[in-house]
């Protein structure tokens, strides 16, 4: 069935090794049977003589590690995880704790200082989309505006999107696919290592029991997205939105749903730059039984899908896992290639609809990656949350090297720790630290 993600065998893992690197992330890794096998013979695998070294990434489901203490390197030296050792510092301070990514070329600090800096950052993100053949960036000289998500691409005739999903055709924007998005989806066992998992309306409270039956999240991964982070965990949406495929309609995605699909999860990619796709599912799934839907977003959404996307999450008893990134333009900008101001309104405005309704469908989630996401970001990211409201569910989750930014350490105890006491002080009253099987001892300047 096309979008579907197949478990691999074994031993076709195994031969598909041939570099001294192997990453590990998203949880579905769990969902393998064949996982006790495939941990055994991972550590016989020699590459060029020598044990290969295995990365965990941030969607790496610490509950592996949990079970599997030697998966985490304890104990065990045939397997162990790391970024690539060499960290990168500022050349704006002269101390060697500021650190900073080799592709932005500059710290946080120095970012919000001075603003303009991020030209080195808005070439990398250029010139990395033109290599992997996609729109280098936002489309801003055209006549006819793309209102499909927060970018708002102004297009040429025959132009496409920043997204890879809307082009200009006589005059008009239209759908690159009409009535299909390019999308892949797997089947993740519950609970699952989900940003919200702390109050996870499937498992406090959704009508079948947890204990009854091994329930599932259908989770749906969007090839496409209306951002450029730099450390971006699911990279491969780039080859699907360059390629434009496997596609789905909502009708075709909506029918693997079964008597065992709890919830439905999109992400990606971004389902930003998919909320028509997204919504029509929603709607069929919700029409279909007892199924929650949650989304999880960089929130840079239009305006028009915001209510929309409000109300079916409210109806079915989902959420919404609201990705904040950072407060500052500059630093915003330099890690996703794009602006925020859409991205905060969006928060506030989808703060201004929770607070009137019985219990919780917002989450606002802050990655902490190091050398960017500072005390001052911190401060400012839950200044706006309380202000928003007190009591949103709040996650700091833990940063691991990835994509183009592998020369930063994963995120410390110290940094993690340090913010939610910050969260606590400006009077957030459920916060929770995710991803806590990748902190780490790193020591590095937070502000």
């Amino acid at each position: 069935m096309e979008g579907y993600i197949r478990p691999i065998p074994v031993e076709t893992v195994i031969s598909r090794i041939h570099k001294p690197r192997v990453g590990f992330y998203d949880n579905n890794f769990l969902a393998n049977p064949l996982i006790d096998e495939l941990l055994e013979r991972l550590g016989e695998v020699r590459v060029n003589a020598e044990r290969p070294r295995y990365e965990r990434q941030s969607g790496f489901d610490g509950r592996l590690l949990q079970a599997r203490p030697e998966f985490n390197g304890g104990g065990n030296n045939n397997i162990a995880w790391n970024h690539n050792g060499i960290d990168m510092y500022c050349t704006g301070h002269s101390d060697r704790h500021h650190l900073a990514s080799e592709v932005i070329g500059h710290c946080g600090e120095c970012l919000r200082r001075e603003p303009s800096l991020i030209e080195r950052a808005l070439e990398q993100h250029r010139a990395l989309r033109e290599k992997r053949g996609l729109p280098p960036e936002i489309p801003q000289s055209g006549g006819v505006v793309c209102s499909e998500c927060g970018n708002h691409c102004r297009l040429d005739e025959g132009e496409i999107g920043f997204c890879g999903m809307y082009r200009c055709q006589n005059g008009r924007i239209v759908e690159r696919f009409p009535g299909q998005a390019v999308v892949s989806w797997y089947f993740d066992p519950l609970p699952t290592n989900c940003v919200a998992d702390w109050i996870c309306p499937v498992s406090k409270s959704h009508r079948r029991s947890l204990q009854s039956v091994r329930l599932k999240n259908l989770a749906v991964f969007y090839g496409s997205c209306n951002s450029d982070c730099f450390f971006c965990q699911n990279d491969s949406f780039k080859e699907m939105m360059r390629e434009g495929r496997p596609r789905m309609s909502p009708e075709e995605l909506v029918n693997v749903i079964d008597t065992d699909t709890a919830c439905i999860c999109y992400f990606g990619g971004d389902p930003a730059c998919n909320m028509r796709h997204s919504l029509e599912t929603a709607e069929l799934a919700v029409e279909h039984g007892d199924v929650i839907v949650c989304y999880e977003t960089n929130g840079n959404i239009s305006m028009k899908w915001l209510n929309p996307m409000a109300d079916v999450v409210i109806r079915s008893g989902g959420t919404i896992k609201f990705d904040l990134k950072a407060y500052t333009p500059s630093i915003y900008t330099a890690l996703t290639g794009v602006r925020n101001d859409v991205v905060l309104r969006n928060f506030k405005r989808l703060a201004s609809i929770s607070s009137k309704h019985e219990g919780k469908f917002l989450v606002a989630s802050i990655l902490l990656v190091p050398g960017y996401v500072d005390d001052y970001e911190i401060r400012r990211l839950v200044e706006l949350i309380a202000e928003c409201d007190p009591t949103i569910p709040t996650a700091f989750l833990g940063f691991a090297p990835h994509h183009h930014m592998r020369d930063l350490p994963r995120t410390s105890h110290r940094h993690a720790y340090h913010a939610r006491d910050i969260a606590i002080e400006a009077g957030l009253v459920d916060v929770n630290i995710g991803n806590v099987s990748l902190l780490s001892n790193e020591e590095y300047y937070i502000g």
